[in-house]
């Protein structure tokens, strides 16, 4: 392996289901080494009770170049079943975070961060063939172009709300930052003849503006993309 891997496990929560995490740590990175050049990463594995999505057990976070942290809540009945498909998933969804951390930056402002987190999401798809996860197809239809228009007037605002655009603390729906993000790459890709998520990590955020701006003003219909899957 070419990512350096850390156990916060001291008191051995996760003794039994390291082998497994292990293993889909392995497969992961033989599948992504085969779609773009590995960045070197220290990987950090822990147990963090009572702090996952709910939904799978576990989260990822990428919270500087160079480091990948994969937190999984040994309280939570559905994390063991969560530990093949989705794990890797989330270990590819931060490893574009990575790529992109070398070369763009993860980003300061709502747009930045709405383009780092589409892109992940879209190179998940790009590498699996999967549609968008649970958080990235959150939103209906109808309300997608104004929540664009809403991230137009806050693109380049360095004093974003994080928390409100991305989980929902605040008068936006949850999750809207993601499934915004999500459409609005795939609609620049779509019409970016040969660019995948994979060769993107180096675009700076200001080039995906035609496309939400093209969201805001209800000029594509993209829900065809945006089914939901169960996990």
């Amino acid at each position: 392996m070419v990512w350096t891997v850390h156990y916060l496990n001291a008191r051995a929560a996760l003794d039994p289901v390291l082998p497994q995490i292990n293993r889909t740590l392995i497969v992961t990175e033989e599948r992504l080494a085969a779609v773009v050049p590995l960045p070197r990463l220290d990987v950090v594995i822990q147990s963090t009770p009572g702090h996952s999505i709910p939904q799978l057990g576990h989260v990822g976070h990428s919270p500087r170049p160079g480091v990948i942290m994969l937190s999984f809540d040994p309280n939570n009945a559905q994390m063991q079943r969560h530990l093949d498909a989705p794990l890797a998933r989330t270990i590819a969804h931060e490893v574009h975070h990575a790529l992109r951390w070398d070369a763009a930056g993860y980003g300061r402002t709502l747009g930045e961060a709405l383009v780092s987190e589409g892109l992940a999401g879209q190179f998940v798809r790009e590498v699996y063939g999967t549609g968008p996860e649970p958080w990235e197809a959150a939103i209906d239809d109808a309300l997608l172009p104004t929540l664009a228009g809403a991230a137009l007037r806050e693109w380049a605002d360095p004093e974003y709300n994080h928390a409100r655009w991305f989980f929902g603390s605040g008068h936006l729906p949850k999750w809207a930052g993601y499934s915004l993000g999500y459409a609005m790459v795939h609609l620049w890709l779509t019409g970016t003849q040969g660019t995948r998520a994979s060769t993107a990590a180096d675009t700076p955020a200001d080039a995906f503006l035609p496309a939400v701006t093209a969201l805001a003003r209800e000029e594509q219909m993209m829900r065809p993309v945006f089914r939901r899957r169960s996990t």
